[in-house]
């Protein structure tokens, strides 16, 4: 048994290293991906910013760029404000149906208990046996 154990655990070893480098590895190039994309979203504004200074005043081309950006920034919000409200209610939703299937579960168990009181007692007999199984004694205790 030993050296099936220290088998598996040397193989355990090696798909830890291998999926920690492949996430530092995956880290590093989003990372620089980021960096890419981010730089080249400030040249976009520059860019078009030099556009509209060019037909309207510079002092113009800035503000509208900046009440763009604002604009933008609060649909932003208004989206992460929507979904986060969806979250919501979908959690409401999980809670509500898993308290509606705890009730049945009750109402059916009582049914049970009142019909045929013996396989009530018999299945919670076999519930708790069953629930028991993987409480052995611990290493540490004496018998």
């Amino acid at each position: 048994m030993g050296t099936l154990g220290a088998a598996l655990s040397a193989l355990l070893a090696v798909d830890v290293a291998a999926a920690t480098s492949r996430y530092r590895r995956n880290a590093m190039l989003w990372a620089i991906i980021v960096t890419l994309l981010g730089t080249a979203y400030v040249f976009a504004l520059v860019a078009v910013t030099l556009f509209l200074a060019e037909r309207y005043s510079p002092v113009a081309a800035v503000a509208t760029m900046a009440a763009v950006l604002f604009v933008t920034a609060l649909i932003l919000m208004a989206v992460m404000a929507g979904l986060r409200a969806r979250d919501r209610r979908l959690a409401e939703e999980r809670r509500r149906l898993a308290a509606m299937q705890t009730n049945l579960a009750l109402v059916a168990a009582a049914g049970v208990l009142r019909t045929q009181p013996l396989l009530a007692v018999a299945t919670a007999v076999a519930v708790g046996a069953l629930l028991g199984l993987g409480k052995g004694r611990r290493h540490d205790e004496k018998s």
